[in-house]
C-alpha cells in the first residue's frame, strides 16, 4: 500500500518511503548506484577519447584543448559524482532537506558551468551541421527561452506535490535530477556556451541576465525558509541526524537556496562587470596614440 498522501497518478515503485534507512558510517550505506558510476565513467572516457586519440587522427591535425578546459570538465564530473553519490544521496533521500537542497544546487549551479567551460568549440560544432538540431539548439539557448525553461522546471519541482513524489518514487526522482541538470545546461549557455552558432551574451547583458537569476532562487528559498515546518512530507518522520531538527533543517535548506545562490550570481556579476570595465579601459588607453598618429599623417 502506498502512503496516503501519494496521488494514484504518482503511484510508481517506491524509492525511499518505507525502505530501511542507511545504517553504515555517517548514516550512509555507501552503496554507489551502478548507473551513476558507469554513466560518469563513460562520459569521462568519451571526453578524453574525443580530445585525445580521435582528435590526433584528424586529417588536418589535432585541434586545441587547453589544460583549463580539461580540468574544468573533470571538475564537473567530480561534482556530479559528489551530488549523486554517497553519502550525500543517502542523506538527501532519507534524512535531510538541507542535503537534498545542496544536491540540487550542485546539479544546477556547479556541474553544468564547469562541463560547458570544458567543451572546446570544435567538439560541439558537428551539432550545427544538422539543420533541425541547429535551429532547435539556437532557440533553446537564447536567454529568454533558457531562463523560462530552466526556471519553470526548477520552481515546479520544488512544489511539495512534485518534491514529495520525487522522494517517494525512484523513476520520478531520476526524471527530476535529469531535468534539473539538462535545463541548467541551457541556463548557463548564454554565459558560457562554446558554439558561435549559438552565441552567448555580451558582458553587460550577461550582468542583467545573472541579476534576473537571483529572483527565482530567492523566491523559492524564501518560500521554503518561511513556510511552516514539514513543508515536504517525507522529512516529517525522518530520523534526525547531526542534531538538526525538522524546523532548522527546513530553514537551512531554504537559506541555502535563497542566500547561497544569490551570492554566487552577485559574485559573477561583479567579476563580469569589472572584467568588462578593465577591457574597455584598456581600449581607451590605446585609442589616443592611434588618433594622434592619424592627425599627424593628415598634417
Amino acid at each position: 500500500m502506498h502512503p496516503p498522501h501519494i496521488s494514484p497518478i504518482l503511484a510508481l515503485p517506491l524509492a525511499h518511503v518505507g525502505a530501511a534507512d542507511p545504517s553504515g558510517p555517517l548514516w550512509s550505506d555507501w552503496r554507489f548506484q551502478p548507473s551513476v558510476l558507469i554513466g560518469l565513467f563513460l562520459l569521462l572516457v568519451g571526453y578524453f577519447w574525443a580530445i585525445g586519440p580521435a582528435n590526433r587522427r584528424r586529417p588536418g591535425g589535432p585541434l586545441p584543448v587547453t589544460a583549463g578546459q580539461r580540468a574544468s570538465f573533470v571538475g564537473g564530473i567530480v561534482i556530479l559524482f559528489v551530488a549523486l553519490g554517497q553519502p550525500l544521496d543517502d542523506w538527501s533521500d532519507h534524512y535531510l532537506l538541507t542535503a537534498h537542497m545542496a544536491q540540487h544546487l550542485l546539479l544546477t549551479l556547479a556541474a553544468p558551468p564547469l562541463l560547458l567551460h570544458g567543451l572546446p568549440t570544435w567538439l560541439l560544432e558537428p551539432l550545427t551541421r544538422n539543420r533541425v538540431i541547429d535551429r532547435a539548439g539556437y532557440w533553446l539557448t537564447r536567454p529568454a527561452a533558457a531562463f523560462i525553461i530552466a526556471n519553470t522546471v526548477f520552481i515546479a519541482w520544488h512544489m511539495p506535490v512534485l518534491y514529495d513524489a520525487a522522494l517517494q518514487n525512484e523513476p520520478i526522482h531520476v526524471l527530476e535530477h535529469g531535468l534539473f541538470f539538462t535545463t541548467a545546461l541551457l541556463a548557463w549557455w548564454p554565459l558560457l556556451g562554446p558554439l558561435p552558432a549559438w552565441p552567448r551574451l555580451q558582458p553587460l547583458p550577461q550582468c542583467l541576465y545573472l541579476f534576473l537569476w537571483t529572483i527565482p532562487g530567492g523566491v523559492v528559498g524564501a518560500f521554503i525558509t518561511l513556510a511552516d515546518p514539514g513543508l515536504y512530507a517525507p522529512y516529517d518522520t525522518a530520523p534526525r541526524v547531526f542534531g538538526i531538527d525538522l524546523t532548522t533543517d527546513q530553514q537551512i535548506a531554504g537559506l541555502i537556496m535563497w542566500i547561497a545562490s544569490s551570492t554566487l550570481y552577485l559574485i559573477l556579476i561583479t567579476i563580469t562587470f569589472f572584467r568588462y570595465a578593465s577591457q574597455e579601459e584598456a581600449k581607451e588607453r590605446e585609442a589616443p596614440p592611434a588618433a594622434a598618429s592619424t592627425g599627424s599623417a593628415h598634417g
